[in-house]
C-alpha cells in the first residue's frame, strides 16, 4: 500500500471515529424524547390542562422512564440531547441555548432574535413541557427542601418560560435575557438542592 492510500485510510478512519462520537439516545431516552415532544406539542396548540395531564400521568406510570432520560433532552444534540433549532447544530442544545440567551443584559442582537424567533418559540414550549412532566417525579425531601419548593421552582420555570414566548413574540432582545435568566435560575436553583 503507498503513503497517499494509507494516509486517506486513516483519514477515513479518523473520519468515521470522530463521527461515531455523537452519542445516539438509549431506548429510554429515545422514548423519552418522543413523550416530551408529544406534550410540547399539545402545550403548543393550547390544549387544555387536563389533556396535558393525561399524558404527563402516562410517562410517569411508564417505568422504563426515569427522570434523567427525561431531562437528557436539555443536552446537546452531540450527546443525544434534543438540540436548538429546526435542524440542530452537532453541538446546539436547550441548555445551551438559554445560557446564551442571557450571557448579556442586552440579550441577543435583534437580527438574531428574528432569525432565531420561531425556534425559540418552540424551545420555550419544550421547557414549559418539561415543567409539567417533572411534577410527578418529586421523591424527598433534600437539604430541607420538601415538594413545595419543588413546584415552586417547576412554577418559576412554567412563567419563565411563558416569558421567554411573549419577550420573542415582542421581538424585545432585554426580555428575552431577562426570562432565559430566569429560566436558567429555576433549573439551576432545583438542581443545587435534588440533583445530588
Amino acid at each position: 500500500m503507498t503513503r497517499y492510500a494509507l494516509g486517506l485510510a486513516v483519514g477515513a478512519v479518523l473520519v468515521v471515529g470522530t463521527v461515531a462520537v455523537a452519542q445516539l439516545p438509549n431506548p429510554a431516552q429515545a422514548v423519552a424524547r418522543k413523550e416530551v415532544l408529544d406534550v410540547a406539542k399539545a402545550v403548543e396548540e393550547g390544549k387544555g390542562n387536563k389533556a396535558i395531564q393525561v399524558k404527563v400521568n402516562a410517562i410517569k406510570a411508564n417505568k422504563g422512564i426515569d427522570l434523567s432520560d427525561l431531562m437528557w433532552v436539555y443536552k446537546p444534540r452531540q450527546k443525544a440531547g434534543l438540540g436548538f433549532g429546526a435542524k440542530p447544530a452537532h453541538d446546539s442544545g436547550i441548555e445551551k441555548k438559554i445560557m446564551e440567551l442571557q450571557r448579556t443584559e442586552r440579550g441577543p442582537t435583534p437580527a438574531a432574535l428574528k432569525k432565531d424567533a420561531e425556534d425559540l418559540v418552540k424551545m420555550a414550549h419544550v421547557t414549559l413541557a418539561m415543567a409539567e412532566i417533572t411534577r410527578p417525579y418529586f421523591d424527598k425531601p433534600m437539604a430541607g427542601k420538601g415538594k413545595n419548593d419543588w413546584n415552586k421552582w417547576l412554577d418559576n420555570q412554567e412563567k419563565a418560560s411563558r416569558a421567554l414566548i411573549a419577550a420573542v413574540k415582542a421581538e424585545n432582545p432585554k426580555a428575552v435575557a431577562q426570562a432565559a435568566k430566569k429560566l436558567l435560575n429555576s433549573c439551576t436553583e432545583c438542581h443545587e438542592t435534588f440533583r445530588k
